[in-house]
Formats: structure tokens, sequence, C-alpha cells
């Protein structure tokens, strides 16, 4: 009976034990998404700012900073009624819905923002991150592999001078 027992014990299946996922909270997130600052002498393009909308975005940062989220959205919101397409107001408010934990919300807007970006620079890694770590706390990130290939897509260093 005992050897019937122990037999029985070896074939059968181990308890399945979760491991939770790391989670982070959206002010974690935020600060690993804003780490992604200038490489060096990388390519970057910009477009000719319009002032308007730069006031607002800064602005708005300076509402975050100080924890008027409402009013730092609304901020956003309203460069975004002059130019919608404006990529980096775009990855500003999708970081802003990391922080409203709004994580749909924060991946259209941070596709929009690299659509509409010179996918270049740390504004793309940014958008990638963002729609990484959404993604993530919907328990759906990008696979590591395909985020290291966005990432690196991002940094174009120029050519080697002589």
């Amino acid at each position: 009976m005992l050897a019937l027992c122990g037999v029985l014990a070896a074939c059968s299946q181990p308890q399945e034990t979760t491991v939770p996922k790391e989670t982070l909270s959206p002010e974690q997130m935020l600060g690993k998404i804003r780490a992604q600052s200038e490489v060096g002498d990388e390519v970057v393009f910009q477009a000719m700012p319009d002032e308007v909308i730069v006031d607002l975005r800064q602005r708005a940062q300076s509402a975050e900073q100080i924890g008027e989220f409402a009013k730092a959205r609304d901020l956003l919101d309203a460069a975004l009624a002059i130019n919608g397409n404006d990529p980096e107001v775009l990855q500003l408010r999708a970081e802003l819905a990391i922080r409203q934990k709004t994580w749909s919300e924060a991946v259209v807007l941070a596709r929009k923002s690299y659509t509409s970006g010179a996918k270049l620079g740390h504004l793309c890694r940014r958008n990638w991150l963002t729609v990484h770590y959404a993604q993530l706390a919907q328990g759906q990130a990008l696979p590591e592999q395909e985020l290291a290939r966005h990432l690196a897509d991002c940094t174009v260093l120029p050519p080697a001078r002589m």
C-alpha cells in the first residue's frame, strides 16, 4: 500500500503556483517612459514649433508637476484642438492617460503620436514604452524582442566623421 502511494505521488502533477507579474504604479511607468532622453549625437527631426502650442504644452507640464492633472489634461486638449497631430502633445496626453490608468486611451494616443512624428529619437522611444506599459497593465505587453527592436529603430546615429 505504501509503495502504491509512492508511485501515485511520483506521477501526480505538481500544483501550479502563479507568479504575480511585476506591477508598476503609473508613476513608476512614467519614470521609465520619461527617462528616455537624447542619446548623444543621434539623428532627430523636429518641425518648427507653433508658439501657442509650445506655451500650452509648457503650462500643462507645469500643472502636472504640481499635481493639477485635470488642468494639465485641459491644456493639452486645447493644444490638440489647434493641431490634433502634434506628436509631442499627443505623447504628453498619452502619458497623462497612463497616470489616470486609462490604458486604452494611452495606447491610442501614443500610437497616433508615433504615426504623426518623425519616428526617431526620445519621442519615438517614449511612444513605444507608453504602448508597452499601457498594454502591460492590461495583460497584453509587447514581447520583449519586439519592444527592443522598436526602441532600437528609434535611435539612428550619424555616420562617423574622419
